[in-house]
């Protein structure tokens, strides 16, 4: 039901050069978003991995630095 509906509304914006425009902007919109999403899901891949190997590898630096980091913002957060 959803999809014919749909397919008209893309049907009937094809016929129309205005339609058009707005379809290809579209599609070159949804594109552009969808390389900026794979670019960030890669980005934070990377990070999580970086940050997992340096908590394996120095594991009591770690957990002081995770000490700091909540004792500051449990101050914070009491404001």
């Amino acid at each position: 039901m959803y999809t014919a509906a749909k397919d008209d509304t893309v049907r009937t914006l094809k016929q129309d050069n205005i339609g058009s425009t707005v379809v290809d902007a579209a599609h070159d919109a949804g594109r552009k978003v969808r390389g900026f999403i794979d670019s960030a899901t890669d980005e934070l891949t990377h990070a999580k991995e970086t940050v997992t190997k340096e908590i394996r590898t120095n594991p009591v630096q770690s957990s002081v630095i995770a000490l700091g980091v909540g004792f500051v913002l449990g101050a914070l957060f009491r404001r």
